[in-house]
């Protein structure tokens, strides 16, 4: 697909990830699974039409970061009218650490790439793909929207927090499920959250600030919202403040949301 222009790749791409999410019952089973669970109510017939919005959504975020850098650079993407990241320049100028928490929903890479257009490279932290001839693919993909990325691990954490305590930005997420995770409700129900996010905020004092990219009608840009800062208090709250932000967004635009996650175990 590389001698295709990104526009037809992009196209062809998702439309295949698409049909492949709705065909492969591992991938349904799971999506049904948490619709009967967040939405009880939710007709058969509705969850079949939520399904197929939600799997073409899905196939061309995924066809857009495998081709990531391509998408960093040829990709429309703009600012909700009420983002601000003006917090975000004055905290790189005093060199206080930045992290930018994001969720899976919608093009979630478009929120590095927009910032990055605005001079504010961010930094990545990443689960290693068990697929050992993907992963220095996946690799390569993340860093195209910034570096430096980190893998998930002690050394990758050691790294990380030096580069934190140097001002730095990470991006990181707030919705997958962890096995050492604390119970915080997510869309009505209980999930395990990482306090992570928190716990490194309140000891380096960072600013938190929420962020997301959703996308629009087709053709228009995709639109990224940069939310105010989160006020550093405790770990539960200030991980409770980041799960609603991201809800409000879901309960906006639910089929943008990647509900292949086994985000309530």
């Amino acid at each position: 697909m590389k001698f295709l222009n990104f526009k037809l790749r992009i196209t062809l791409g998702g439309t295949l990830i698409s049909f492949i999410i709705r065909t492969l019952p591992k991938f349904k089973k799971r999506v049904m699974k948490n619709l009967n669970l967040i939405y009880p109510s939710m007709t058969e017939l509705d969850k079949k039409k939520f399904f197929k919005i939600f799997s073409n959504n899905l196939g061309f975020t995924f066809t857009e970061f495998l081709f990531n850098e391509e998408y960093q650079k040829l990709q429309k993407i703009r600012f909700d009218k009420n983002s601000e990241i003006k917090e975000i320049k004055q905290a790189v100028k005093s060199r206080r650490p930045v992290l930018i928490v994001s969720g899976h929903i919608g093009p979630w890479e478009a929120v590095r790439a927009l910032l990055k257009r605005h001079g504010i490279e961010t930094a990545a932290i990443y689960r290693k793909s068990k697929n050992k001839f993907y992963q220095p693919y996946h690799h390569k993909t993340i860093e195209a929207g910034g570096k430096p990325v980190f893998q998930v691990g002690r050394r990758g954490t050691t790294d990380m927090i030096k580069y934190l305590k140097k001002g730095g930005v990470v991006c990181m997420m707030i919705d997958q499920a962890i096995s050492d995770g604390r119970y915080i409700n997510f869309l009505g129900v209980p999930a395990k959250t990482s306090f992570a996010i928190a716990n490194l905020a309140l000891k380096y004092n960072a600013l938190i600030i929420p962020a997301y990219a959703v996308r629009n009608l087709p053709k228009e840009p995709v639109k990224v919202i940069i939310e105010p800062s989160i006020p550093l208090s405790d770990p539960k709250t200030i991980t409770q403040l980041l799960n609603r932000s991201l809800e409000n967004i879901v309960r906006i635009y639910p089929t943008q949301w990647y509900w292949v996650h086994n985000r309530w175990k």
